[in-house]
């Protein structure tokens, strides 16, 4: 393979990573037309179409989104190699993609971008908040964060933080209907579930002792987001679980009642996977460290 060949893929994944031919133009400084002539030249190398390009879109094509797995490798690797031989108090700059579920990321993350912001200003964000879990390299995303009740172990995960699962209800809900005093109550109330159906649900919970009991919940009220619920719970519609961090701030303001507190859910993890393999890109790395940081300093703030 000549270097010409390898040049061509770096502008080539350069042009899916900065979203158009003008702004690869610009982080690589050459013209516009020059980066279309590598690209010409690229297609009639692979002999095949590899972006779909329109007057107002541009999109990968099939053999455009294998191509550029490969093609988006090498361009890190040339980044990595440069940043290498540079001082280490180089500015970080590119841009990174971050998929998040929206409660978490409405709740707990967005309110740290400023403090990242400060510290890389040269990093931009683009930030996707979805409840579904999505192809990262299809989608071109660098990291993406899932809040579940457990890591799959087939996946390289990075673990970020912990949490717990609390039973809540408002005060005027309990006060109505009263407060449960033991798990076997709990059946009697109405319910708020996230869930997209109101199909039941099942549950276990136990005791300090150990003791287990098992829950088939069938809610009063579902709905997909866990802001959602949570607003339904403070009108008063019924009971219902969140997790400790959404949770513990409305049980403080005493808009919300932990019930049974004795009695624990399942605990959940908060962790990011990304596309990438032996090789993390710095910029992707210190976004990683940092959050990783504050969502630590955050729970250790909620135990104080």
């Amino acid at each position: 393979m000549d270097a010409g060949q390898l040049y061509r893929m770096l502008v080539f994944a350069n042009v899916v990573e900065q979203g158009s031919l003008t702004a690869a133009a610009e982080e690589l400084g050459i013209s516009r037309s020059m980066v279309s002539q590598h690209l010409k030249k690229l297609e009639l190398r692979c002999e095949t179409q590899l972006l779909q390009r329109t007057t107002r879109k541009m999109g990968l094509t099939q053999d455009g989104q294998n191509f550029y797995h490969y093609c988006a490798e090498l361009l890190q690797l040339a980044k990595q190699a440069e940043l290498s031989t540079r001082p280490n108090d180089v500015e970080l700059h590119g841009s990174i993609k971050v998929l998040a579920p929206i409660c978490f990321g409405e709740h707990d993350l967005l309110k740290h971008l400023g403090a990242f912001h400060r510290l890389y200003p040269k990093i931009r964000i683009s930030i996707q908040l979805e409840d579904r879990h999505m192809d990262l390299r299809e989608n071109m995303i660098d990291i993406a964060i899932h809040a579940d009740a457990h890591i799959d172990p087939q996946l390289d995960a990075i673990k970020l933080t912990q949490f717990d699962e609390y039973l809540v209800a408002s005060p005027e809900y309990l006060e109505q209907h009263g407060s449960p005093l033991h798990p076997d109550m709990l059946q009697m109330h109405q319910w708020v579930l996230q869930a997209p159906n109101q199909l039941p649900k099942k549950y276990q919970i136990q005791n300090s002792y150990g003791d287990k009991f098992k829950l088939n919940i069938s809610p009063f009220i579902s709905c997909n987001s866990n802001l959602g619920v949570l607003k339904l719970i403070k009108q008063g519609l019924g009971i219902g679980i969140l997790p400790s961090y959404l949770a513990q701030p409305q049980i403080a303001s005493k808009h919300l009642v932990h019930i049974l507190s004795d009695y624990h859910l399942q605990k959940g993890v908060v962790y990011a996977t990304h596309p990438f393999n032996d090789v993390i890109p710095p910029k992707v790395k210190a976004f990683l460290d940092f959050i990783q940081e504050r969502l630590k300093a955050d729970k250790q703030q909620m135990l104080t």
